[in-house]
């Protein structure tokens, strides 16, 4: 058994993925996690802040704000938040009042010269902090400014990170950036948006994303597209990351993926790529965003995207009914192929890892 199976009052051992590889070629066995950590809100609510709080999450583009005054929402694992485009630069907040938690502006896109308060009137500068409490009648207390939160922008995407003891977007992305240098991002238009409600816990789906085993059976069409059978899932040394690849048949679709912690992920495409990332509604249900990027000169881009939306259905479709019967109460832990799924095993350690032990 490795190191990274872990179970009631065993002692954690530092995630070393060289040792999780080890262990799978020699066809070692590693446990999921239990179905519980997948179906029970307590859980959920122990993930917040470690998961989605401490890290830098893609929440937007900076195609959306582009001019003085534009702004974005976001709820990102419960906590509503705006960025916005400021002559010093983008800014990004907690979406609420100090007063009584009115919002600063309501969900969506937009664009507002001034941040007031919706519900009562407050008024702030572009910073953030306090300039009229509309007719309080009463002297306040300092500061009573809005909560700021870290924001940044890589390569056209913009990041939110909730902590402000968090190191920098670029600190953060460490040795990622150099793996994708060679696509080129900034040359592609945005193309198309599609959202999907799915009736699943976010690591259900990176629980799917991060293998090619269910490939030939869920995707049948992806399968012919190209060599599932010889998917292939690389680390660098780092397990917030990873590169996934399928050798290309004749004018394969698909071909090359990615994954960052936790739930940002990339496809790649024949003059251009999809973003893909999923977003927790709650601790059963989760935004599945595909948001598709080509080249002005790129072929066959309609065909590109139908193809992967009928590849997303087929993803969602198979994780509400993976969330259905983890819910049901008649499986609780089962095992990862040391072939296939040892990626999900590095994904889960680091679950537990943020998480830390249940009571």
């Amino acid at each position: 058994m490795t190191s990274l199976r872990r179970g009631a009052g065993e002692v954690q051992t530092p995630l070393d993925i060289s040792a999780l590889m080890r262990g799978a070629s020699s066809g070692e066995l590693v446990e999921t996690l239990p179905a519980r950590w997948y179906v029970d809100p307590t859980i959920w609510q122990r993930e917040r802040w470690p998961i989605f709080g401490q890290s830098w999450v893609l929440v937007a583009y900076e195609h959306q704000l582009r001019n003085l005054g534009d702004y974005v929402t976001e709820n990102l694992a419960g906590w509503p938040l705006f960025i916005r485009r400021t002559a010093d630069g983008l800014t990004a907040f907690h979406n609420l009042c100090p007063h009584r938690a009115g919002p600063i502006v309501f969900d969506g896109e937009g664009c507002s010269k001034n941040l007031v308060c919706k519900y009562h009137g407050w008024a702030f500068n572009s910073q953030g902090a306090l300039l009229s409490a509309r007719d309080f009648g009463g002297e306040l207390p300092e500061p009573m400014n809005l909560t700021p939160v870290q924001v940044a922008a890589w390569r056209g995407m913009v990041f939110v990170c909730l902590d402000p003891g968090a190191p920098s977007l670029v600190e953060w992305l460490a040795e990622f950036p150099p793996e994708v240098a060679h696509l080129p991002i900034e040359s592609y238009e945005f193309h198309f948006r599609s959202v999907r409600r799915v009736a699943c816990n976010w690591k259900t789906y990176a629980d799917n994303f991060l293998e090619g085993y269910h490939v030939p059976t869920t995707h049948p069409a992806m399968s012919r597209d190209a060599d599932a059978m010889n998917y292939r899932v690389e680390y660098k040394g780092d397990p917030r990351w990873n590169i996934h690849s399928m050798p290309p048949r004749a004018g394969s679709t698909f071909g090359v993926f990615g994954w960052f912690w936790p739930t940002f992920g990339f496809d790649v495409f024949p003059g251009g790529f999809a973003v893909e990332r999923w977003l927790p509604r709650d601790h059963s249900h989760m935004d599945l965003y595909f948001e598709y990027f080509f080249h002005p000169d790129a072929e066959g881009v309609e065909d590109i995207v139908k193809f992967s939306e009928e590849v997303a259905d087929e993803d969602a479709r198979m994780c509400a009914h993976v969330q259905r019967n983890l819910a049901a109460g008649s499986y609780d832990i089962g095992l990862l192929s040391p072939k296939w799924e040892y990626p999900l095993a590095v994904f889960q350690r680091m679950v537990r890892d943020a998480v830390g032990p249940l009571d």
